[in-house]
């Protein structure tokens, strides 16, 4: 997590840490860019799933989401969880997701493919990105980044963490969703 902070505090834009004050209240944070409200505040749907909050002792927060599939549906999308928005996206900005997760059943050295995207939170649900994310037995951070094709409202938009692919059961950390501006260079944000 801190190699995370530190490298977002870097794609900070040029010159604003050099603008703040030496006191640690006015330095810049990475933080002010978040666009939910980060921790786990995640809302579970959809069939064949059932959720409850369970101690994550390797999490920042100490806490997570376990959702227990017990069957598939038809489309990965078909249940899950989603995490929304509390500021406003314009179109053209760079965003960046950042989940922790993590498939405690798995067996060691395997994974689950679990799908993680951003997007519209209302019919016609318009992406932003999604990305499968091999998902294994011990916590790890995940890494969904794209560009807003529109613009959203606050509210407007989510975080998505899809698992009606299989019977499982998956744990879901803290989340986090950074609004970069336009015209960010998505090279330099960290990648799964």
């Amino acid at each position: 997590m801190i190699g995370f902070v530190a490298l977002l505090i870097a794609a900070l834009p040029a010159g604003a840490a050099d603008q703040a004050a030496p006191s640690a209240a006015a330095q810049p944070s990475i933080f002010d860019k978040a666009i939910n409200t980060p921790g786990i505040g995640w809302t579970p749907y959809g069939p064949n799933q059932s959720a409850r909050q369970v101690p994550a002792a390797n999490v920042p927060g100490g806490n997570a989401v376990q959702v227990k599939v017990s069957a598939p549906g038809q489309n990965p999308w078909d249940s899950g969880l989603t995490y929304p928005t509390v500021k406003p996206i314009a179109a053209g900005d760079t965003l960046m997701t950042m989940v922790f997760l993590r498939a405690p059943n798995a067996p060691e050295g395997q994974t689950l493919s679990i799908p993680v995207a951003m997007g519209g939170s209302e019919p016609p649900y318009t992406p932003i990105a999604s990305e499968p994310v091999q998902v294994g037995s011990t916590w790890k951070s995940y890494y969904v980044t794209g560009v807003a094709g529109q613009a959203f409202a606050a509210g407007k938009a989510n975080i998505s963490v899809q698992l009606a692919g299989a019977k499982q059961v998956i744990e879901v950390g803290p989340a986090f969703l950074l609004d970069l501006g336009p015209n960010f260079d998505r090279s330099k944000l960290p990648h799964n």
